[in-house]
């Protein structure tokens, strides 16, 4: 029935290459803070010394609280509304977004425009999953899912030279008047024509009314959990910024080197997550799972064993190879666990994986406050790692409906 559905709509040639423009447009704001957290506390604060800047940096903050309360918000309005209104919905807020901290006056409203991002970018992977779940045919989801997922991380490399240009001719603020504002107004443009007006199953679920019973197909299917859990158990990027520190004081490394290091790292991952989509065909989104989860985990724990630096520089590239394939895998096998309520099942899939992105460093920082020990923050990295690829197993890849 889900493969008939898929089959009626037609979907237009520029349909994916939105999805991934929309996931990289999402990443820009982070990025900005990443890069200018120090002039943007100097425009507010008057100063760029830590103080100030743990001030400002709670942008962040407030930026993925309101991701993770929206995600919950978007299990019922994925139920509630149509695919494309909330799409369109969703980039109009990041334009929104953009023009507000191009022109926030004070700190208060750049923290208020910084987490209306958050809401947009929300809106749109939740919902651009759930559309390609549920009008794409079933051999192009997981190629789908790795586009979209690697635009996300593409954005991390492109970025900074984008940025730093920008900003170089006016200030921070031009960042997101020349960058994030003309990439996300390009969205709102394409998603008009790119984004079908109509979802056969998203009427179906509309008429029913059943917001309840959209979270209960949810909970009461044990595979559907399994892999939620699974969810809770991922680092993600998380802990980067441990590797980083690590390199640093270890290997005596300069600022430049671990740049270069992190970038080559990330293009990894980005080719990890292209190469998911033409080889989940044959291993299956839950195996590539799995072994991404056992394989990014175990690597990760190795580079603070090993005394060469190059040899932990390997193992670094390799481990975000492996989270490259990780990553659009376990999404593309959330997709398929709860056909009827996929939208409630994406925005728990996103609670569930902000809930493991605030564990892992939480967790590493605990392991190093304990211990004064990378080696074990690596055991605890591995540990993560073992129990969401254990959990994963016993979950279905096709599960049924309850």
């Amino acid at each position: 029935m889900e493969q008939e559905a898929s089959e009626k709509v037609s979907l237009n040639r520029l349909f994916v290459p939105l999805l991934a423009l929309a996931s990289f447009a999402t990443f820009i704001s982070n990025t900005v803070v990443t890069l200018l957290l120090s002039s943007m506390a100097l425009t507010f604060l008057g100063s760029s010394t830590p103080a100030s800047i743990g001030i400002a940096g709670q942008i962040t903050t407030i930026n993925y609280a309101a991701e993770a309360v929206f995600a919950v918000l978007m299990g019922f309005l994925a139920i509630r509304f149509r695919h494309k209104s909330l799409f369109l919905a969703g980039i109009l807020v990041l334009v929104a977004s953009a023009v507000g901290n191009f022109f926030a006056p004070t700190l208060v409203w750049t923290q208020f425009f910084f987490a209306l991002e958050g809401i947009g970018s929300v809106i749109i992977s939740i919902t651009g999953l759930t559309m390609i779940g549920d009008l794409m045919p079933p051999k192009k989801k997981a190629q789908a899912v790795s586009f979209v997922t690697s635009a996300t991380f593409l954005g991390s490399l492109v970025g900074p030279a984008v940025i730093t240009f920008t900003a170089g001719l006016g200030g921070w603020r031009y960042a997101f008047l020349l960058y994030a504002l003309p990439i996300s107004t390009l969205c709102l443009v394409l998603a008009f024509y790119a984004v079908p007006s109509v979802s056969q199953r998203k009427e179906a679920l509309v008429e029913t009314g059943k917001y309840v019973g959209a979270f209960k197909r949810v909970f009461l299917n044990r595979s559907a959990i399994l892999c939620l859990l699974c969810m809770v158990f991922s680092a993600g990027p998380t802990l980067a910024p441990f590797v980083i520190a690590y390199f640093q004081r270890h290997f005596s490394l300069t600022q430049t080197s671990v740049a270069v290091i992190g970038t080559a790292t990330l293009s990894l991952f980005f080719i990890g997550s292209i190469v998911a989509g033409q080889i989940t065909g044959r291993f299956g989104t839950k195996r590539l799972a799995i072994g991404g989860f056992l394989a990014s985990g175990l690597l990760s724990m190795a580079i603070y064993y090993v005394p060469n630096l190059w040899a932990a520089v390997a193992l670094n590239m390799m481990a975000g190879f492996s989270g490259g394939i990780t990553a659009p895998s376990i999404l593309a096998f959330a997709l398929d666990q709860v056909p009827k309520s996929r939208g409630t099942m994406m925005s728990m899939t996103n609670v569930f994986m902000k809930i493991g992105w605030t564990i892992a460093p939480a967790v590493a920082g605990l392991m190093l406050f304990l211990f004064s020990s990378y080696q074990a923050l690596g055991l605890a990295a591995a540990a993560l790692s073992v129990a969401g690829a254990s959990i994963l197993v016993f979950s279905k890849e096709n599960s049924n409906e309850v």
